[in-house]
């Protein structure tokens, strides 16, 4: 389910598109976003500035933007138009990372996930909405980058630790041997962009975020799996302290 959206697929001119259309719920759910976006960096004590509403959420979601990802090696779907509360873009066959990665064993998948979130990182941005219901898979298995409302000329800590842990907090329902090569996929991808540690308060915010987000029993066990996971997550990636 879609809380932002009405989402249709149609055919357009020989081809089939994607129909996103702003529910009446839209800005309470963007509100409450932001807002818990707010609260969770207090609550970590790394206060920060909420994300950016209203036009600058259509920009993100723009030509403009997706030319620039284009550049920084980040795919989208093609765009064909947006309103401010109309959007139209390629439809892509594949479905969405989470479904992809529920079904089967695609950790290479997670691996480009991780890639893309780096790239973003690299250039100065933040996704803030990073979870694996926000990717598409195509049928050639390219991962694209999807629902980009939410990006932010932000490079803090929390802002950093916010993607990745939206990213696995939305999987941490998964079997729990698939969520850990998932996880280290990911971890893998991101590392082999940005060539340094992975932010710690990302592992806080994935338990925090997952709760919300992928609540199940497979939730409590990938939550709270031994310590000598994330010592073996050190010694491969590191957990940054610090703020660039």
């Amino acid at each position: 389910m879609n809380w932002q959206r009405e989402i249709s697929i149609v055919e357009m001119d020989g081809k089939k598109v994607v129909v996103k259309r702003n529910k009446l719920s839209k800005n309470l759910h963007d509100y409450l976003l932001v807002i818990s976006y707010s609260i969770l960096s207090i609550l970590l004590a790394h206060p920060s500035a909420p994300p950016e509403l209203g036009n600058k959420m259509t920009r993100n979601e723009g030509f403009e933007m997706r030319e620039k990802l284009q550049l920084l090696g980040i795919p989208t779907p093609s765009l064909i138009s947006i309103t401010s509360t109309l959007l139209i873009e390629d439809f892509i066959a594949g479905g969405n990372l989470h479904q992809v990665l529920s079904n089967g064993r695609n950790s290479s998948l997670a691996f480009s996930a991780g890639i893309i979130t780096g790239r973003l990182h690299k250039s100065g941005y933040s996704f803030i909405d990073n979870k694996s219901q926000n990717y598409l898979v195509t049928f050639s298995r390219q991962v694209l980058r999807t629902d980009l409302a939410f990006i932010q000329k932000k490079d803090s800590l929390f802002a950093r630790s916010m993607d990745i842990g939206s990213f696995l907090g939305s999987l941490l329902g998964l079997d729990c041997n698939k969520y850990k090569e998932i996880e280290n996929a990911f971890y893998a991808g991101y590392y082999s962009e940005v060539k340094a540690s992975i932010p710690y308060l990302s592992l806080t915010l994935r338990n925090m975020l997952g709760f919300g987000l992928s609540f199940s029993s497979n939730w409590i066990k990938n939550t709270l799996q031994g310590s000598d996971k994330l010592l073996s997550h050190r010694r491969k990636f590191g957990f940054s302290v610090k703020s660039p």
